[in-house]
């Protein structure tokens, strides 16, 4: 049992000594967290989770609720449709959005191994203007074990508006399965241009949980 415990534990320590070097250089660091559930409506998954954002992990600074419906396919491509409102915090102000979002998925499995490719286009409705914006997230997960499951995802973010590659988010991290509860634990890297020719770091440290009806 000790032997089983201690190679744990030297991880931990590792990805906690990694994770406090990263944090005391020149990145900014967040925390998120997310809540919500999921449930079946006929042949269709209902998704919807409401989430919060932290700078340096206290400044509450962003809110969003999103809702989807994905339809489920035999074969490896599908599709969905769903919904974001969000609300930012800016010096003089709360930025409210409204986001309708169209998906597609290309999924493939291999052994334990799930792959998973999303295509996103966003409509993103805010200070009386629309910006088009796709993402695309690629995610690989081990699937070996029924309680926990590990996985690596990276996104693109690219604006139609003015042809433009403005962010890219790498994710490691892990669902955890207890019976109707789906706990999702991570670590993040994104960089973005949030002025021209000016990329900035975030490290983030995310929380989630879904409950399934």
């Amino acid at each position: 049992m000790q032997k089983s415990i201690k190679p744990k534990l030297k991880s931990l320590i590792i990805v906690v000594l990694i994770f406090s070097a990263v944090r005391s250089g020149a990145a900014d660091f967040e925390t998120w967290t997310f809540a919500g559930g999921q449930t079946k409506i006929r042949n269709v998954n209902f998704f919807f989770h409401s989430a919060n954002f932290f700078r340096g992990g206290s400044d509450y600074f962003l809110n969003h609720t999103q809702l989807t419906l994905d339809f489920p396919s035999q074969k490896s491509i599908s599709f969905g449709v769903g919904y974001k409102q969000e609300y930012v915090e800016f010096p003089t102000r709360w930025r409210a959005e409204y986001r309708p979002m169209l998906h597609m998925y290309y999924s493939k499995s291999w052994g334990n191994f799930s792959f998973r490719d999303r295509s996103r286009w966003e409509f993103r409705f805010y200070d009386g203007e629309l910006i088009n914006r796709y993402r695309n997230q690629v995610q690989l997960m081990f699937k070996k074990s029924e309680v926990i499951t590990p996985y690596l995802s990276t996104e693109f973010s690219f604006y139609f508006n003015k042809l433009d590659y403005t962010r890219q988010r790498t994710i490691l991290g892990s669902f955890i399965h207890i019976k109707s509860v789906n706990f999702n634990l991570f670590l993040a890297h994104q960089i973005n241009e949030d002025y021209p020719d000016i990329w900035k770091n975030k490290i983030i440290l995310g929380t989630g949980m879904s409950y399934k009806f």
